[in-house]
């Protein structure tokens, strides 16, 4: 479900002029994350680390309206919710997309994700079909990083792309980076704050958020 925005009264219309037609609209920024209470959580739970950082990324992407918007042929609308796409590595080091659904419980999450990532290791997929009611995430469990850019298509332009990192430790706390690539048209550093917060929130309240 979708709404549309018109955008004569759209606020950020001078904003979406200025920057959809640039030859690289779009910013990506990297924030370190304390999981310390996430990870322990999960080891105790033993409910897949990726599994619910995951989950924790998706419920805050739906909660920030504007990680929501996306231009569709000319048109801006408001989806409802968004739904998670990730990568899944495979057992000859290339790796498949993976179309997950973003719920709201994530024992329901969990539970549609594992499937998902069994079908597609399986039988891989590398469509690119109509994917407007998604956002990306790219998992890199094996180093950590500052920055990271990603390439895109133009169709999805204005889709996040969220990217997770190799957890490490400092100072007795674990810290994971999250870097998330964002089209400015739609998107300011105000939002991409929003997300961090959201997120750090539920990272360090993850009985509120996982059981």
């Amino acid at each position: 479900m979708k709404t549309k925005i018109n955008l004569k009264n759209y606020k950020r219309k001078g904003l979406l002029e200025f920057f959809k037609n640039n030859q690289f609209p779009h910013f990506s920024t990297t924030s370190n994350v304390n999981i310390t209470d996430l990870k322990d959580f999960v080891d105790q739970n033993k409910s897949g680390f990726f599994l619910s950082i995951s989950f924790l990324i998706s419920k805050s992407i739906n909660l920030i309206p504007e990680l929501r918007h996306r231009m569709i042929d000319g048109e801006l609308f408001e989806f409802n919710q968004v739904d998670p796409g990730f990568t899944v590595l495979l057992e000859d080091e290339t790796f498949s997309f993976c179309d997950c659904q973003y719920f709201e419980n994530f024992k329901q999450y969990r539970e549609y994700a594992i499937v998902q990532i069994k079908k597609v290791k399986e039988s891989p997929n590398l469509e690119t079909k109509q994917k407007h009611h998604m956002f990306f995430m790219s998992n890199l469990p094996w180093f950590n990083f500052s920055s990271i850019v990603h390439p895109y298509d133009q169709r999805y332009a204005f889709i996040p792309i969220v990217s997770i990192g190799k957890y490490f430790k400092q100072e007795n706390e674990l810290i994971i980076p999250i870097g998330i690539q964002v089209h400015h048209g739609l998107v300011d550093g105000i939002h991409v704050g929003k997300f961090y917060n959201r997120l750090s929130q539920m990272c360090n309240q993850p009985e509120i958020w996982l059981d």
